[in-house]
């Protein structure tokens, strides 16, 4: 089983193609990103900053591969999306608009994959946890703690988070998935 993770950045090129930030893909990004995910031949593909369900369906289709897209919950122009393989029995619910322990939704995306192997299955999460972009005193670690805190309560294990954690290796953040 391929699994690939990536934050597209809203398809726009980095730095951006558009010469300044923007929430909307750009062609040569877009294709090139593709090209990219094409060549990887992945069995699941998570991504985050995907602006809109219309990009994620193209990028499923030029990749062959079914796709679910998911708004961001209180930020929904972060965007995410998981695609799978054509013939994997797999089913994925969106949990970006659930309340955290903080009382809010997830800031970004929070998806969960079941993906049923022979007689076995795996959760396979795509998060983008808060950035310290928007936090209270550019401090997001409380709201990535309880994101995922909120995101162990519905999974059982054996499960794969993969996705965007904007934290360090060496943070509570990465300690806590451990």
């Amino acid at each position: 089983m391929v699994i690939w993770t990536h934050n597209a950045y809203w398809f726009q090129g980095a730095p951006s193609l558009w010469q300044e930030e923007r929430q909307e893909p750009h062609p040569e990004a877009l294709k090139a990103l593709i090209d990219l995910y094409r060549s990887l031949d992945a069995d699941v593909l998570c991504l985050q900053e995907v602006p809109t369900e219309q990009v994620a369906q193209q990028v499923g289709d030029d990749l062959g591969m079914s796709v679910t897209f998911a708004a961001g919950g209180e930020r929904t122009m972060y965007g995410g999306a998981i695609l799978w393989r054509e013939g994997l029995a797999a089913q994925v619910q969106d949990l970006s608009q659930m309340p955290t322990s903080l009382g809010c939704r997830f800031e970004r995306i929070c998806m969960v994959m079941t993906l049923n192997v022979d007689d076995s299955s795996v959760d396979i999460c795509n998060v983008h946890l808060s950035s310290n972009r928007f936090a209270p005193q550019s401090n997001g670690e409380p709201v990535r703690l309880a994101e995922l805190e909120t995101l162990f309560a519905q999974i059982e294990a054996p499960s794969i988070i993969a996705g965007d954690f904007n934290a360090r290796p060496d943070s509570t953040v990465y300690e806590m998935m451990r």
